[in-house]
């Protein structure tokens, strides 16, 4: 018999217990932040007390946790909502995440999701009242499953992923946490693999569809490019007809790595910095200057280039530019290192953005979290993969062979397209779960 909803306010109960005697370790980890970063934490009244300002009730709750999640979001909320005929009210937990949302969905109600303590998400709760709840990924909070279940809330998985260490590590805890998967109405897994895991973990197959990865679908390539390149080439002040080095989306220590291997041979290349944070600019000018290479820095206005004097490194430290600055560096002809993937520990950035820009696209060695754009661009033979001991020497290679460059921007461009549709069947999917409503979805 399955449980009831007094059975479930029990569990989120026993959650939050345990939660408590996490506490201290937690309030550390949120010392250190504020420290680290010398300013408050965004959002914080709202995720501790679950009140903001009032929200629709009656729609679709979407939550990405972070940018990634939120460009997901981009080519499924329009065609949910037309799917279904509710509207979406959005939310997020990082500061990032949430200036995307407000960059890509002015229109739309916006909020923090809270944390997972039993007064905060019952709050929210309160306050949404949605019909149905989307979460994207792996965002498996258990207070909250337990209130949602509670209260007769469906909930669905989207996009979602299980590696394999995610894996070994809920297994050691299934009884504890085989109730939150069996919990889910849907869950819309990215391939495969990944479902089998996570039917072993409690989710039924008849709950369980596997529609691909929304990352492919997830990447928007840039409206107005040619304006829009021009004006970001003049703001940033790439050297005009240089090649473009794009290190993007890359995180501690990578950029330290790449710089070494890179400044011998990059005389000529214009090299660009984006890193995942940015608020490392500052840190990445220092490191830049430890070099021996100046800096500037996207931020701060540029200063003038001196004559005969090296190309400063641009660092990219403001978000909304990725997607222009890999267009960029196709035009170029230019190489686009994806970061995430040098020794961070990250597993892989989302590399399909560099591939449908039509860049010369180069990974790192850990890309474990990419599987399914890893598949596609190795399919087309679209991906240089660099070693940490050949990393110099692939990537001198590269900057001296144009011809190989333009070969692999077109093939990772074909990917990219030959890879797309999953959004569609996601949204059709989440449509055909939707009690009393009929899938309307336009393919």
């Amino acid at each position: 018999m399955s449980p009831g909803r007094a059975d479930w306010r029990a569990r989120g109960a026993a959650f939050a217990s345990l939660y408590l005697v996490l506490a201290p370790f937690a309030l550390l980890v949120v010392a250190h932040r504020l420290i680290a970063r010398r300013r408050a934490l965004v959002g914080l009244h709202e995720k501790c007390t679950g009140q903001g300002p009032a929200l629709a009730h009656g729609g679709i709750l979407i939550h990405g946790v972070s940018l990634g999640e939120v460009a997901l979001m981009r080519g499924l909320v329009p065609r949910l909502e037309v799917a279904t005929g509710l509207r979406c009210v959005l939310c997020t937990t990082t500061e990032t995440g949430r200036q995307g949302l407000d960059r890509h969905f002015p229109e739309h109600q916006r909020a923090f999701l809270p944390l997972d303590v039993p007064w905060a998400v019952n709050r929210f709760l309160s306050r949404a009242r949605p019909r149905l709840v989307v979460l994207m990924e792996n965002e498996l909070w258990p207070v909250l499953l337990c209130a949602c279940a509670a209260r007769g809330i469906p909930v669905v998985l989207a996009n979602a992923r299980m590696s394999a260490r995610s894996f070994a590590r809920y297994r050691r805890t299934t009884a504890i946490t085989r109730p939150l998967f069996t919990s889910l109405d849907l869950v819309l897994a990215q391939n495969g693999a990944y479902g089998a895991r996570l039917a072993r973990l409690g989710v039924g197959r008849e709950r369980l569809s596997v529609c691909g990865s929304m990352k492919t679908d997830g990447v928007v390539l840039p409206e107005a490019a040619q304006v829009e390149h021009e004006r970001l080439r003049l703001r940033l002040g790439p050297v005009a007809g240089s090649a473009i080095l794009l290190l993007a989306s890359t995180s501690q220590g990578e950029e330290e790595r790449l710089l070494w291997a890179c400044l011998p041979w990059s005389a000529g290349w214009q090299l660009i910095l984006c890193p995942r944070h940015p608020e490392r600019g500052a840190e990445l000018a220092i490191l830049c200057a430890a070099l021996g290479r100046t800096a500037q820095r996207s931020s701060q206005a540029m200063a003038p280039q001196q004559p005969h004097a090296p190309a400063p490194v641009v660092i990219v430290d403001e978000i909304g530019h990725l997607g222009q600055l890999y267009a960029l560096t196709a035009a170029s002809g230019g190489i686009a290192v994806v970061g995430g993937s040098l020794g961070s520990g990250r597993g892989g950035q989302n590399m399909l953005e560099a591939a449908a820009a039509g860049c010369c696209t180069v990974v790192g060695w850990d890309v474990r979290n990419q599987p399914d754009a890893m598949q596609l661009l190795r399919a087309q033979q679209a991906v240089v993969e660099l070693t940490e001991s050949d990393l110099g020497a692939v990537l001198a290679d590269l900057a001296t062979d144009r011809a190989r460059r333009a070969q692999l921007g077109a093939a990772a461009q074909r990917a990219w397209s030959q890879g797309r549709g999953a959004v569609a069947g996601v949204a059709a999917a989440i449509s055909r779960r939707l009690p009393g409503r009929a899938a309307r979805v336009s393919h």
